[in-house]
């Protein structure tokens, strides 16, 4: 009876299962007199990273295009990617705003006059019902162009598959991971560098 009722109890609580639930994992900066842009990509700026944009038109063509750069040197994580991005139109829900609270791994970059963090994406993931959502700032999904609309949902995908393995990661890693992913002349440069990044997580 004991072991049935220990048995009940892990079944009923929600840490006993993978799940989620990232509250600062899609960051832009927003300025007053500026294009709102991802985090990741403010900061590739500000460290002299050299970004390359897909050419598609679309978002959701230019996280394509992201993810084949991923394909050759790990193609089971490319695959994966592209089923995540089947299901994305159908796991967004739309939010008007949230509030900047959780973890503080938002870095140290310095933000400009007129300039602030927000909170583009919050995901939440809940294995026992096979659950995935992604809750979006509608306001700050409108002022974004489609790469740096690209780069958050990138961000989201490596930072799901992060969270998997560790549900306690912040967003660092992450950021770090998209802007090589969004380097190209580095990737050509140091082949060995970029396969490896792309297996350890």
């Amino acid at each position: 009876m004991k072991h049935l009722i220990a048995v009940i109890v892990l079944l009923a609580a929600p840490s006993a299962f993978a799940q989620y639930v990232v509250r600062n994992g899609g960051y832009v900066v927003s300025c007053l007199s500026q294009p709102t842009v991802a985090l990741e990509l403010a900061e590739a700026k500000e460290e002299g990273i050299s970004v390359q944009y897909s050419p598609a038109r679309s978002y959701q063509a230019k996280v394509s295009d992201l993810v084949a750069r991923i394909r050759p040197v790990n193609s089971q994580k490319a695959l994966k990617y592209t089923q995540w991005l089947k299901q994305w139109p159908q796991q967004i829900r739309w939010k008007s705003s949230f509030v900047l609270e959780g973890p503080n791994d938002q870095g140290d970059m310095e933000l400009g006059r007129g300039c602030r963090l927000k909170i583009a994406i919050v995901q939440t993931n809940e294995t026992r019902f096979g659950e995935q959502l992604y809750e979006i700032d509608s306001l700050v999904w409108g002022s974004l162009d489609e790469n740096q609309k690209a780069a958050l949902v990138m961000h989201e995908f490596i930072y799901r598959d992060i969270l998997e393995e560790n549900p306690e990661s912040n967003s660092f890693e992450v950021r770090f991971i998209n802007k090589a992913l969004h380097d190209l002349d580095s990737q050509l440069r140091d082949r060995r560098k970029f396969t490896e990044l792309m297996h350890s997580f």
